[in-house]
């Protein structure tokens, strides 16, 4: 029996891990400072890379199994609750649904924390380790199966789509490779070296989600635009009020999300072409960070400019609406001056 024929009896041993962060309006408290250990060579920057903090450990039956739950946290309002487990194939034909439910327990912690229903992200990491050898020969037997699990599809993916999804990877060393796609990622290391892998792709999550949750944001901002530009019962003075109060918000969201979205990905650019940068541009890249970026960056400068327009306007307005007043005022105050005459005369 050849390698392959001796991979194929034993099927494919795994560690399952399952992540999904949300949001918070709570207050949240970290015992611990969660720290990687990569076995990739990397140089030591200070701050690179946000610390997690660890709030809670549990184990929770999930399907007749015993799943370990890791809930930590990007302080001061992000949530990640992890759930891993090991599998003796974590190519059988029933870990889609068994992941599925271990996603439902994680909402249902990230529900203990008060996260927004609305906005969250889940993502499926399969750990591949104790292996020898190159690790193409498990892509050569079960690439199909690797890309469906990718894809959250229990049917066969046509051959091009398997061999696209496939090419999405980048290989350090000859015993190792790490395949990324939107819903998960297959990490191959003899060594076991996927913690730091794991935490780069809570990151890019992260960042995901801060960026759904602003785009939502500017989203229902741009209503309240047409709805407070189209109300022409409020007196120009109040309006105005209106626009300057709600350009300032702008202004501080503006600075705000470019702070926090550039700092993470200028200080992973800090590590050059080392490993942990390049595995991060890969997902920045699959996840379209860059398009979120320059999106939201539209949406902003587009509310900032209708703002500055409105605001202008209203300024213009409101001395109209004075000058108006001052003049009715005059012109009141010269019929009274003729009445006075007039009855004066009588």
């Amino acid at each position: 029996m050849d390698g392959s024929d001796e991979i194929t009896a034993k099927g494919m041993p795994g560690t399952l891990v399952v992540f999904m962060i949300g949001q918070t309006c709570l207050n949240l408290e970290a015992t611990e400072v969660v720290e990687s250990r990569a076995l990739k060579s990397a140089p030591s920057y200070p701050a690179v890379i946000p610390k997690q903090k660890i709030i809670r450990q549990e184990r929770r039956a999930a399907d007749g199994r015993d799943v370990d739950f890791l809930v930590k946290a990007y302080l001061p309002d992000m949530v990640i609750v992890e759930a891993s487990l090991d599998l003796d194939d974590i190519l059988d034909s029933g870990i889609l649904e068994f992941k599925r439910r271990l996603l439902v327990e994680c909402r249902t912690v990230l529900q203990d924390f008060s996260c927004e229903k609305e906005f969250d992200e889940e993502y499926s990491v399969y750990c591949i380790s104790g292996y020898s050898g190159d690790p193409e020969v498990y892509l050569s037997l079960y690439g199909d199966r690797i890309a469906a699990f990718l894809k959250n599809e229990a049917v066969p993916l046509d051959e091009e789509e398997v061999r696209v999804t496939l090419s999405t990877s980048l290989k350090y060393g000859k015993d190792d490779i790490t395949i990324v796609d939107w819903d998960g990622a297959f990490i191959f290391d003899a060594a076991g070296d996927f913690r730091s892998d794991i935490e780069l792709f809570e990151i890019a999550n992260m960042q995901l989600l801060k960026s759904r949750i602003l785009d939502g944001e500017l989203d229902r901002r741009l209503e309240k635009t047409l709805h407070l530009l189209g109300t022409p019962k409020k007196l120009p003075v109040l309006r105005s009020r209106d626009v300057r109060h709600v350009l300032r918000e702008i202004v501080e969201i503006r600075t705000q999300s470019i702070l926090e979205s550039e700092a993470v990905e200028h200080n992973i650019k800090l590590i050059g072409d080392w490993y942990s940068a390049r595995l991060y541009s890969l997902i920045a890249r699959k996840f379209h960070l860059d398009e979120w970026t320059t999106d939201i960056k539209e949406k902003l400068q587009t509310l900032e400019d209708v703002y500055t327009m409105a605001a202008d306007n209203f300024s213009i307005s409101y001395r109209a609406t004075i000058e108006f007043v001052i003049l009715a005022g005059w012109f009141v105050l010269l019929l009274l001056y003729i009445g006075e005459y007039f009855l004066a005369g009588k």
